[in-house]
């Protein structure tokens, strides 16, 4: 072998060398970090102030359902994204036929355009929440972000209502540190929800919509359902009529959230 094809392989050897070393390496400082604590402070995750100073509440609380308890019926029906200025005053109007109040998680931006749309809701019974202002995904915002779309909703709902929220439900579900103690330190009750409408499920099967809706709901649920968003959402206002018929025939008592989370005496408790 000449000198030359020595150095040139030798050479080669190197950088393969080095190329394994650095591959090494990366995953070794992946590995650290996959099991190192995540920031303590600042980060969507952190449940403490980044100041560190002391939290303003001492507990929160995080709702999936109510009450279990043998013979108590209630179950909460929830609608989030809205006010819409269309389907919204469907959903309110079924709800009236069938003098069933509901809980409505709305968006700020949406209550802004359309403040008219719930100007009767609360003397009808139903409750309106707070699901922040334009709908962000919550588990990837810090404290302060956490914070702005939480009083910025309250504060439009006090505005056009006269009554400040006391129920928060995060948009999709997704909830971390900074979310709780938001939520906490601002004295909202953090709702999610134990059972859902499967829309995307029943598009194009009306006849599918009220059993299984039936099927899905039991005594203490927190129902999801929407007033707003992807038209698939449409199929349970369109059969919403039907559904609390059913409800009502399966001896569900319909209530609020705010109801459902109240501790009724066994005297109370239908039998």
């Amino acid at each position: 072998m000449s000198p030359a094809r020595r150095d040139v392989l030798l050479a080669l050897g190197g950088t393969v060398v080095g190329a394994a070393a650095s591959l090494g390496t990366d995953r070794e400082v992946q590995t650290v970090e996959s099991r190192s604590p995540l920031p303590f402070y600042g980060t969507a995750v952190s449940a403490v102030r980044p100041d560190r100073s002391r939290p303003r509440a001492g507990q929160g609380v995080v709702v999936w359902s109510g009450s279990r308890t043998p013979g108590d019926r209630r179950v909460a029906l929830t609608f989030d994204d809205g006010p819409d200025p269309d389907w919204t005053p469907r959903v309110l109007a079924s709800l009236a036929r069938y003098d069933a109040p509901a809980t409505f998680f709305v968006r700020g931006d949406h209550l802004r355009a359309h403040p008219g749309v719930h100007a009767r809701s609360l003397d009808a019974g139903h409750e309106l929440a707070n699901h922040t202002w334009d709908h962000p995904d919550l588990g990837r915002l810090p404290l302060a972000q956490v914070q702005d779309q939480l009083a910025r909703t309250s504060a439009e709902l006090t505005r056009v209502t006269g009554r400040a929220p006391v129920l928060f439900r995060p948009p999709y579900g997704h909830l971390g540190g900074s979310t709780l103690l938001a939520a906490a330190e601002t004295g909202l009750t953090c709702v999610l929800w134990s059972t859902q409408m499967h829309e995307d499920a029943w598009v194009g099967h009306p006849d599918r919509v009220v059993p299984g809706a039936r099927e899905l709901v039991a005594a203490g649920d927190v129902v999801l359902a929407h007033d707003s968003g992807s038209p698939d959402r449409l199929t349970t206002i369109d059969h919403l009529d039907g559904i609390l018929a059913a409800l009502r025939a399966d001896g569900h008592d319909l209530v609020t959230v705010t109801d459902l989370l109240v501790e009724r005496p066994v005297s109370h408790v239908t039998r």
